[in-house]
């Protein structure tokens, strides 16, 4: 079985735990107070994605809520990615009561400070 997922939204994303588990023992990250971006080559033409909420951020319902928005924000940024990365957007509890607009900059920012897109 593979690591990762075609999911509905056209994003490659990782699901198993051996694949959460490679990013982050062996991985690179950069920080922001809403986000943590944790990042490691993967050798293949295709950049993956996980996201992890931990229970510290809310009830389920925000967790869901504050994925789907993270999944939006990927599919905006994906076309300006450059392929061979696996991707780990950990949430903080600091970003459950945060809005898309607040979030957008936040993971742009991140990822263009680890070098996976150009700057504008």
């Amino acid at each position: 079985m593979t690591a990762v997922a075609k999911s509905r939204v056209g994003l490659d994303m990782l699901r198993s735990g051996v694949a959460f588990r490679a990013i982050q023992t062996d991985s690179r990250s950069r920080s922001h107070p809403l986000l943590l971006l944790r990042y490691r080559g993967n050798g293949l033409e295709q950049t993956r994605f996980g996201i992890s909420t931990g229970r510290r951020l809310g009830s389920a319902v925000v967790r869901n809520r504050q994925r789907r928005r993270l999944r939006s924000i990927l599919r905006d940024l994906a076309p300006r990615l450059s392929p061979g990365w696996d991707v780990l957007l950990v949430l903080r509890p600091a970003a459950a009561n945060a809005s898309q607009a607040e979030l957008e900059p936040a993971v742009a920012g991140l990822m263009r400070a680890a070098g996976l897109i150009a700057a504008p």
